[in-house]
């Protein structure tokens, strides 16, 4: 497109990126009386920073008269590839900045990946004008449900004879193995991030892995997912004792596939309201998610 630039997000770009995040977010939802996904500008630059720092490679900005006026990421993760967020100032939408940022994000996630994906707020008929043209098709409707913080938590006890730990170093390889079959591909340097500075569960049956839960906080927002269990029950024990654990110190979402209603009833029960309604769009191969699947915070889903 003429008159704009997209080349890779660098240091000096995260303050005006971060506050093209909010507002790009913070308007749309406005515009459609929703609640805006997106907190505080410094929470957005603050994430922002976060990727530039877990994905240095996948940064994308979108530059028209030497100002930026978007930004963009890209998550690689061998044979799928996850996009987003996809931000535009809003004084500069209309003007083809965003088709050119995810023509970009294509490019980078390669045409050897056979699968990329991305969630998309439902009420945004506009972006989900863009994605279709792309080639993305919508798969699955999603659900981001929220519990306040602070709010009390039920622990729903694991089935009989499954044990529900924490998880140590010499459980990533399990994990690493059975997210990968929820997600399709495996993503190790995402799982070492909840090790490391989140919160992992892990549920036994036996020697057996039967299922595992990981929870991540940002500035008091918290995420709970990817997880995934044998069984619903044994998937809810996971997410209730997460969140017993998590919601004194954070608001908690979640992104569930809204089919699975045994999930969604059982969160619903647990304290946990609607937050927005999404869809999980995909180019190129694939299928919508698994049943009894949380899906990764947000952009890594």
């Amino acid at each position: 497109m003429a008159g704009v630039v997209i080349r890779p997000c660098e240091e000096r770009d995260v303050e005006r990126a971060g506050d093209i995040n909010f507002v790009a977010f913070h308007d749309v939802a406005l515009r459609h009386g929703l609640p805006p996904t997106v907190t505080t500008p410094g929470d957005c630059r603050s994430y922002v920073r976060h990727l530039l720092g877990f994905e240095p490679l996948g940064g994308l900005v979108a530059e028209e008269g030497g100002e930026l006026v978007g930004m963009a990421w890209v998550h690689a993760r061998g044979a799928v590839a996850t996009v987003g967020p996809i931000a535009v100032d809003p004084v500069a939408q209309g003007r083809g900045v965003g088709r050119a940022l995810l023509a970009r994000c294509l490019e980078v996630a390669g045409p050897r990946t056979p699968q990329v994906r991305l969630v998309h707020e439902s009420y945004n008929t506009v972006a989900l004008g863009l994605y279709l043209r792309a080639g993305f098709r919508v798969v699955a409707p999603l659900l981001e449900l929220e519990l306040p913080a602070r709010h009390p938590v039920g622990v729903i006890p694991p089935p009989a004879g499954v044990r529900v730990r924490e998880a140590a170093a010499a459980d990533r390889t399990r994990l690493v193995e059975r997210d990968a079959r929820g997600f399709g591909a495996q993503r190790g340097q995402s799982i070492d991030l909840y090790l490391r500075r989140g919160r992992a569960l892990v549920a036994e049956r036996g020697t057996t892995l039967a299922g595992y839960g990981l929870g991540i906080g940002f500035r008091g927002l918290g995420y709970l997912g990817s997880a995934a269990a044998d069984d619903p029950e044994l998937l809810l024990a996971l997410l209730s004792t997460l969140a017993a654990e998590m919601a004194p110190r954070f608001a908690l979402r979640l992104l569930v596939p809204a089919t699975d209603r045994r999930l969604v009833d059982g969160l619903l029960a647990l304290g946990f309201r609607l937050f927005r309604a999404c869809q999980y769009l995909v180019r190129g191969g694939g299928t919508a998610p698994p049943a009894s699947y949380v899906l990764m915070n947000g952009d890594m889903m």
